[in-house]
């Protein structure tokens, strides 16, 4: 039973949320209106008997926003409404009591309500309900309802400068919400194009190295060829496959959230095993690589990898049958990588739209400060890059 009256509560409590203004919660509403009643009961008490049914009237009137905000869900928790209720509870409180009371508790909502109501609304707000609240204090002197209405001036300054503090927090809280949910949409987009970058470089490197083999295998079923040669195709470009599922899945398990697999990245030391999976599917190509690979990070390697991966899964589909040349440079500072395609460039060819692949080389190589040119250079295409080491991404 009170399990079910508890989540009853919550769900009320959560349908209502959206009606607090933002950068406000039901805390504050709470306090507010506790610290509310808690004055109005004391200036209760503090009137004779007979004047307390009236009294009680002014704490209804007091109420009667919170009563309109939350269980009838009539209209937000605003400032001019809870201004105006809390004057007229106030008044009702100075003005239709029998007797003057000394030290009295009820001028004190003015000085809530001028704190709340600069809170909520703006400095402005606040400024007009104090003027308000300080002609309600002069009218009450004047009336002889009210003693020493310099000191409760003097509080509702207090309450006004109160408000004021807060208004400014809350504005400095909704712009640092603003700023963290800009944050992390950005940060989403980033890992968004991350993961689309590895999906492309696994995909488009697993299947033009399959269908180099797949063509080798039909070259040798074709011409009569040892039917060996093609079998020995065939199961490469199986076993590839498998392991580009096997690279998709993993990827794909960084959009679980949950996912804490440990298995590392390709990096610059499996560049020669990615150069040795393209000689053996056929692609004419001479690799050198020189330097020490503990000069490279792994954040670094990987990005060399991924930009040879891309430049000969470029290669192997475009100009399967051509002559091309691998080159990585490793020094203490920097690693400089070059890979040549000796393919005819036609003079005048239109220039195509940048694929996909070539932005992500350009935005993984751009994070650590390299640099990367690619396009044809003489009779040749030549992807160039320099990535500096030691610095951080």
């Amino acid at each position: 039973m009170l399990a079910a009256v508890d989540r009853t509560f919550r769900e009320w409590a959560r349908s209502r949320e959206p009606m607090i203004p933002a950068g406000f919660s039901w805390t504050f509403v709470i306090i507010t209106d506790v610290t509310m009643a808690a004055i109005g009961l004391v200036a209760t008490l503090q009137r004779p008997v007979a004047d307390w049914p009236v009294s009680l009237a002014a704490i209804v009137v007091a109420f009667m926003p919170w009563v309109l905000f939350f269980i009838f869900n009539v209209c937000k928790y605003e400032g001019q409404a809870l201004w105006a209720a809390w004057m007229a509870g106030t008044a009702v409180l100075l003005f239709a009591t029998s007797t003057p009371i000394r030290g009295d508790f009820a001028p004190l909502l003015l000085t809530l309500t001028v704190g709340v109501v600069g809170a909520i609304t703006s400095m402005l707000g606040g400024f007009l309900a104090a003027a308000s609240a300080g002609a309600l204090l002069v009218a009450a002197a004047a009336a002889h309802r009210l003693e020493t209405p310099e000191l409760y001036l003097a509080f509702l300054g207090i309450g006004w400068l109160v408000g004021y503090l807060i208004h400014v927090q809350r504005q400095l809280l909704i712009k640092e919400q603003e700023t963290q949910a800009e944050l992390a949409a950005h940060a989403a987009a980033d890992e968004r194009r991350r993961i689309a970058r590895e999906i492309h470089d696994v995909i488009a490197h697993s299947l033009s190295i399959t269908l180099l083999h797949l063509t080798g295998a039909r070259h040798a079923l074709e011409h009569g060829c040892d039917n060996a040669a093609a079998v020995d195709a065939l199961r490469q470009a199986e076993d590839l496959g498998r392991q580009a599922m096997s690279d998709v899945r993993r990827t794909v398990g960084l959009l679980d959230a949950g996912n804490e697999s440990l298995t590392p990245e390709p990096g610059v030391e499996d560049i020669t095993t990615l150069t040795d999976d393209f000689i053996r599917a056929g692609l004419n190509l001479t690799a050198e690589i020189s330097g020490a690979y503990q000069n490279v990070s792994p954040a670094a390697g990987l990005v060399l990898y991924r930009i040879t991966q891309e430049s000969l899964t470029n290669i192997a589909k475009h100009a399967p049958s051509s002559c091309s040349r691998l080159a990585l440079a490793i020094s203490p500072h920097e690693a400089t990588l070059s890979i040549v395609n000796e393919v005819e460039v036609p003079i005048g060819r239109p220039v195509t739209p940048r694929g996909r692949g070539l932005r992500g080389m350009e935005q993984r190589i751009e994070i650590f400060g390299g640099t990367l040119c690619a396009g044809p250079r003489g009779d040749s295409w030549s992807v160039s890059a320099r990535l500096p080491l030691g610095a951080p991404a």
